[in-house]
C-alpha cells in the first residue's frame, strides 16, 4: 500500500453530538414558511361561501407551502452537519492535514454538495407559491424566476427577492457547478488548448478549486439570505391578496 494512502474506518464517522449542534444553532437563522392554510374546501364549495378558483388558490398554496416547510428543514439541516464537520478542523492546504481533517473534509464536502443543492429546491419552491399566489399561471414545469419577476405586481415582494437574487448570485454558481459542471471543491485537472490564429497551445491543469473556508462562507451568507427573503415575503404575502 503507498505512502500516501489514507485509511477511513467506520469508527472515524463521528456523528454531530448535542453540543456541537447547539453551537451551531446559535449562527442558524430560521427558515420559515408562509403558513397558508385551506380550510373546510368541499363545504365552501357546496355553500357558496368562496368561489371555485379561490379554493383552488389556497388549496395549492397549503400544498406548496407543506412543501417549502420540509425543504426548508432538509437544507437546515445540511447547513447545521456541514459546520459542524468544517469546525472539528479542515485546513485549506492539504499539507496542513491531520489524520482525522480528511474525514472532516469528507463530511463536509458531502453535506455542502447537499446544501446547494436543497438551496436550489427551496428556491424552486418559493417561485411555485409566487406563481399561485400572483395567479401568474405559468404552467409548473416550464416555472423560472426569470420570466416570473415582472409579472408580479408588488414592488416590495420584487425589491426583497432581487437583493435576494443578488446576495446568493454565487451560491446559484456553485450549484451550477456541483450539479452540471466540474465541482468546485476538488481542484480541475483537466489540460487546455488554446488557438491563436495557426498555432495551437497545449496547457497544463491549473488545478483550480475553491478552498473550503471560502465555500463555507458562502454557506453562511446564503443561508442567511434565505431566512431574511422568507421572512419578509411572509409579512408581504398574508393569506389573503
Amino acid at each position: 500500500m503507498g505512502v500516501n494512502t489514507i485509511i477511513i474506518k467506520a469508527s472515524d464517522y463521528q456523528y454531530p453530538t448535542r453540543e456541537e449542534l447547539l453551537e451551531v444553532y446559535k449562527n442558524t437563522p430560521e427558515l420559515h414558511n408562509f403558513g397558508f392554510v385551506s380550510e373546510h374546501p368541499f363545504a365552501s364549495l357546496i355553500s357558496d361561501e368562496r368561489s371555485i378558483n379561490e379554493i383552488y388558490r389556497d388549496d395549492h398554496l397549503q400544498h406548496w407551502d407543506a412543501v417549502l416547510l420540509n425543504r426548508n428543514g432538509a437544507l437546515a439541516h445540511t447547513y447545521e452537519n456541514a459546520m459542524v464537520h468544517f469546525s472539528r478542523g479542515v485546513p485549506d492546504e492539504i499539507k496542513y492535514f491531520g489524520r482525522s481533517h480528511y474525514i472532516n473534509r469528507m463530511q463536509f464536502d458531502y453535506y455542502a454538495e447537499i446544501f446547494y443543492y436543497h438551496f436550489s429546491t427551496v428556491k424552486d419552491t418559493i417561485a411555485q407559491i409566487l406563481n399561485v399566489y400572483y395567479t401568474i399561471g405559468i404552467d409548473t414545469n416550464k416555472l423560472y424566476f426569470k420570466n416570473m419577476l415582472i409579472k408580479i405586481r408588488d414592488k416590495f415582494v420584487v425589491d426583497a427577492l432581487t437583493i435576494f437574487f443578488e446576495q446568493t448570485k454565487l451560491a446559484t454558481d456553485y450549484r451550477n457547478s456541483f450539479t452540471h459542471r466540474t465541482p468546485i471543491n476538488y481542484p480541475d485537472s483537466r489540460s487546455t488548448i488554446k488557438l491563436d490564429i495557426s498555432q495551437l497551445t497545449y496547457g497544463s491543469a491549473a488545478n483550480s478549486f475553491v478552498k473550503t473556508s471560502v465555500i463555507k462562507a458562502n454557506m453562511d451568507v446564503t443561508i442567511h439570505a434565505m431566512g431574511k427573503v422568507l421572512d419578509e415575503l411572509k409579512v408581504l404575502m398574508p393569506q389573503q391578496a
